[in-house]
């Protein structure tokens, strides 16, 4: 019984060795391997749509009393719409890591961020801020197209 006993873990010792034997790979064969590192995330069918704001308001409770009269609450408020292409993300971004001296950083290749659509804000005033809401006492309208931001370059993030 001792001997079986002794054979078993015998033979679980010599397997254990076994199953950590590493064997080097040659140079034709490492040349053989191809990789890329690093993640790409494609934008080219991303656009973030219209952007709408019912109402956006500001005014003073008090009025301006050194004004001439206008002693009441005051409200000027507008409304933004844009178009559906007005912001779109487009091409690529990366995320890579790399190491620059002693630095270890995630580095992330930003895509194109184009504003090129069009915007127009109706521009109101009213006694309460309630009264924005409505369509009376219609300052003017503002109408924009044609800007256009493309920002480049990479994020870099790392540890300090």
């Amino acid at each position: 019984m001792k001997r079986i006993f002794i054979l078993t873990v015998a033979v679980f010792l010599m397997m254990v060795s076994l199953s950590f034997a590493k064997t080097a790979i040659t140079d034709k064969d490492l040349s053989d391997v191809t990789a890329q590192e690093g993640v790409t995330i494609d934008f080219s069918c991303f656009t973030l749509g219209s952007i709408n704001i019912a109402v956006q308001g500001w005014g003073d409770s008090d009025g301006c009393t050194s004004c001439g009269g206008y002693t009441a609450a005051g409200w000027v408020g507008n409304s933004l719409n844009t178009s559906a292409n007005f912001l779109t993300v487009g091409g690529t971004m990366t995320i890579d890591v790399g190491t620059s001296g002693s630095r270890t950083a995630l580095v992330i290749g930003l895509p194109t961020l184009s504003m090129t659509g069009a915007m127009t804000q109706v521009v109101k005033l009213a006694n309460a801020a309630a009264g924005l809401n409505a369509s009376t006492q219609v300052l003017g309208t503002s109408y924009m197209s044609g800007l256009t931001l493309s920002p480049t370059g990479n994020l870099i993030i790392y540890a300090h």
